[in-house]
């Protein structure tokens, strides 16, 4: 009788322990909302008067070089909101894809040309190897959204001189996709992923390292961030009836070598 009384207050004592873990992430998931929806209107403000005062003539250039660096800061900023703010739909289950006809070779092709730069800054080779595909039923939007995180990802963990390569091809009918689907592979030549952190990676705020010796740059290697651009990824993946996952064949979070394999697809994150 008493280790059964025993026994029925550590289960009482564990069904309140989660009921206080589910109300901790709920209180989290209501906050991340309430803040994008709340700094997206300020932000938007900034933004539009900032763009305004750049484009004013009679604005000295010291005024307008400080000018650019509001408006670039504001747009990092809004970048971060409209992250958190599809997090909290995520969150709610109230992602909905609008589903069209899209090209994903030409939608990935676009979304690079705008990572160009920063890997000419990174004296980075990024290479795509995607043949011609079936269109797909998919939310364009949020596939961009998608791409420009794995991309950005692979640049950031990849140190100077390293390869990324992008490939892609055509699934047919098999038992678990009746209708055919299509598989992307983002690959890099980068730090891998610890063993030990393969599904932590796409949780929300996850930061490998220690948080304080992160530099918050988009680009630098192993530059730091809000910790969101892979749970992001996860769930604009799975909204879309698909799944996403990372093949790390080695792991050294000391990177950056001295010399850089010539296999371009030594880290692969794959979605299908």
């Amino acid at each position: 009788m008493r280790l059964n009384q025993e026994l029925r207050q550590a289960r009482r004592t564990l069904e309140k322990n989660n009921q206080e873990l589910q109300r901790i992430d709920q209180a989290k998931s209501d906050f991340i909302s309430i803040a994008s929806h709340e700094l997206r209107t300020p932000l938007t403000v900034i933004k539009g008067y900032t763009e305004m005062l750049m484009d004013d003539p009679k604005l000295e250039k010291g005024q307008k070089s400080m000018m650019k660096g509001i408006h670039d800061g504001t747009l990092r900023l809004h970048e971060v909101m409209d992250s958190m703010f599809d997090i909290a739909q995520i969150d709610a289950r109230s992602l909905k894809p609008h589903l069209q006809s899209v090209d994903l070779a030409q939608l990935i092709q676009q979304v690079c040309l705008e990572h160009v730069k920063t890997v000419r800054e990174r004296e980075q080779i990024l290479t795509i190897r995607i043949p011609a595909m079936p269109l797909v039923k998919a939310d364009s939007h949020l596939l961009e959204k998608l791409f420009h995180h794995l991309i950005r990802n692979a640049i950031k963990f990849t140190p100077n001189n390293g390869w990324i390569t992008i490939s892609g091809k055509h699934i047919p009918t098999i038992i678990n996709l009746p209708n055919g689907g299509v598989e992307v592979i983002v690959g890099d030549t980068g730090v891998g992923v610890d063993p030990n952190l393969r599904k932590v990676i796409f949780s929300k705020f996850y930061q490998p390292g220690e948080l304080g010796k992160h530099s918050t740059s988009k680009s630098r290697f192993k530059g730091g961030g809000a910790g969101l651009g892979l749970a992001l990824s996860k769930g604009i993946v799975e909204a879309h009836g698909g799944r996403i996952w990372v093949e790390s064949p080695g792991y050294d979070g000391q990177l950056p070598r001295q010399s850089v394999p010539h296999h371009p697809a030594v880290d692969q994150a794959g979605e299908r």
